[in-house]
């Protein structure tokens, strides 16, 4: 009896031994796990629309409405599975989501088609190889570091995706309806990322403007986020004002709606908030004209008057605001006709040479340069707010910007492009913003004409924050204004390695923050401008 327990017992101790070493190597016994089970739904998360259950599937058809597995695929191979019909075939860019990629049916090509990283980019495949409202077997699997994609068992496309990569998985309908009658995967699977919360911060039609635009914000250093925006009765000209909302829990309650300027009739917008992080004032650039002049106007130099450049400031953590002040005559040259400030929140510099100075990306039109006419630039205060000037000016075909400091105390400075690529523009500047280098596309910022946003997050140096550089980006994926996606780069945006997808409809200008709490926060345009809102995120989920 005693000889029998000795070998249990020295089983159970191998037995551990070799999990504790199988657990350090990284080799896991594969799991399966069950999403959609004869059209119920077991272990999902849901952005957008309900998936609602009938006829033995999960259904859901529009835009910007993604059924995810409630678990990830950790390192390894692992297999994914769904029975699926599509609907609407013709109308649709229905894909299957491995992160931020895609592999999906066009009905415009009527092709199928693949796009992101893992698939190598955008590129069009032979025609779907199921009929319109027939189901299909769909089957993604990797092997080391590839990809495979089967339907009824024929392999259709094959992409990399890294043997150590973790990959949150699902579907999107997109212009069709989607059925899904069963949803599963086998491999180490692991809980999903907690997925960005969102709040809506500015609804149209309610708090006294029908419309609401161009968001920009700042957290102060009392750990106030001030959210800002344009309030609107018509479009982009007119009866303009420039309002703003507190919160003082990290974005998850507000107070009311301030307004920061109303100058009647007239335009006030295109905030560009920064924080003084020694005196704790906060500095507010933006821009005025007469409401009857309008930008087409402006650029045709048939309008009243210009654009203008004001600052106001708050020195009690946002509840109150100075009169605002004309900034022009240091600011822009006389010669410019369009103009604006932002919009997206200005930085201070930490360190270098220009350390302290206050910088303020902006943009303007030139029409006497030759090329496109509108330019990015940035304006600057080396006197806490009390003076501000003009400083580097971008090459032509760039506009509305956002720079962040990189580790050796040079700024990166990204900006809306018109070169036509569908890439992001991007200089670096030496010298505080004074000047700025030769600008080029970053080939891995696939975004549309649309402002964005960029954010330093950690220093390389900051042990508290993993001793990590990170720079995040956002903007809408893609050239229309829709997938609003996050980048983040390692290696002060040389590369952009990691990406993911915070809302996959209709989406426009953002800003990024760093919330006091040590999450991330996005103030973002959502679903065609119907709100201005804020998603939250963890480090954890973008990484």
């Amino acid at each position: 009896m005693k000889e029998a327990l000795r070998i249990i017992v020295r089983n159970l101790v191998i037995g551990s031994s070799l999990a504790a070493i199988l657990a350090v190597a990284g080799v896991c016994q594969a799991a399966t796990g069950h999403f959609v089970v004869e059209g119920a739904a077991k272990d999902v998360q849901v952005i957008g629309r309900e998936w609602k259950a009938g006829n033995g599937s999960l259904v859901c058809s529009g835009t910007g409405n993604l059924l995810l597995a409630g678990k990830q695929c950790g390192p390894g191979d692992f297999t994914v599975t769904a029975r699926l019909t599509i609907e609407q075939l013709a109308k649709s860019a229905a894909t299957f989501m491995i992160d931020s990629s895609h592999f999906g049916f066009d009905g415009q090509e009527g092709k199928m088609f693949t796009d992101g990283a893992v698939f190598g980019g955008k590129q069009f495949l032979g025609p779907a190889v199921f009929k319109d409202g027939q189901p299909f077997d769909f089957q993604a699997t990797r092997r080391g570091g590839k990809l495979t994609i089967e339907i009824d068992g024929k392999t259709v496309v094959t992409g990399s995706l890294d043997a150590s990569a973790t990959a949150q998985f699902g579907f999107r309908p997109w212009r069709s309806t989607m059925r899904i009658a069963g949803f599963s995967a086998t491999g180490d699977l692991r809980d999903a990322a907690k997925l960005p919360a969102d709040q809506p911060v500015f609804v149209p039609g309610k708090e006294g403007y029908p419309r609401y635009r161009i968001p920009a914000g700042v957290v102060t250093t009392k750990g106030t986020l001030l959210a800002f925006c344009e309030g609107r009765t018509g479009g982009d000209s007119g009866d303009i004002d420039l309002v703003l909302k507190r919160s003082t829990d990290g974005g998850k309650t507000w107070g009311p709606l301030q307004v920061v300027w109303n100058d009647g009739g007239n335009t006030c917008g295109n905030p560009a908030p920064v924080v003084d992080l020694e005196t704790g004032t906060i500095w507010l650039l933006l821009t005025w004209n007469l409401g009857t002049d309008h930008e087409r106007t402006i650029m045709a130099e048939t309008s009243k008057d210009v654009r203008h450049v004001y600052v106001t400031h708050s020195d009690d953590d946002g509840l109150t605001w100075a009169k605002p002040q004309k900034i022009s005559d240091t600011t822009r040259q006389p010669h410019w006709r369009w103009y604006a400030t932002g919009p997206v929140n200005g930085i201070q510099l930490t360190r270098g040479a220009h350390k302290g100075r206050l910088l303020i990306p902006a943009n303007h039109s030139d029409h006497g340069q030759g090329g496109h006419p509108y330019r990015s630039h940035v304006i600057y205060s080396d006197d806490h707010g009390k003076s501000w000037k003009l400083g580097g000016i971008e090459e032509d075909r760039t506009n509305e910007s956002s720079v962040a400091e990189l580790s050796d105390g040079s700024v990166l400075q990204a900006m809306r492009s018109y070169h036509g690529k569908n890439r992001r523009a991007m200089a670096v500047s030496r010298d505080g913003g004074s000047t700025w280098g030769k600008v080029y596309l970053d080939q891995a910022l696939d975004t549309p004409v649309c402002q964005a946003s960029l954010l330093r997050f950690s220093w390389p140096e900051n042990a508290a924050q993993g001793g990590k550089s990170r720079l995040l980006f956002a903007s809408p994926a893609g050239s229309t204004r829709a997938r609003m996606t996050v980048w983040l780069s390692y290696d002060e945006g040389k590369t952009w390695p990691v990406r993911k997808l915070i809302h996959g409809g209709d989406s426009a200008y953002s800003n990024l923050l760093a919330l006091p709490d040590g999450r991330i926060g996005l103030l973002y345009e959502k679903d065609g401008y119907k709100t201005i809102t804020l998603a939250t995120f963890d480090l954890a989920w973008l990484e």
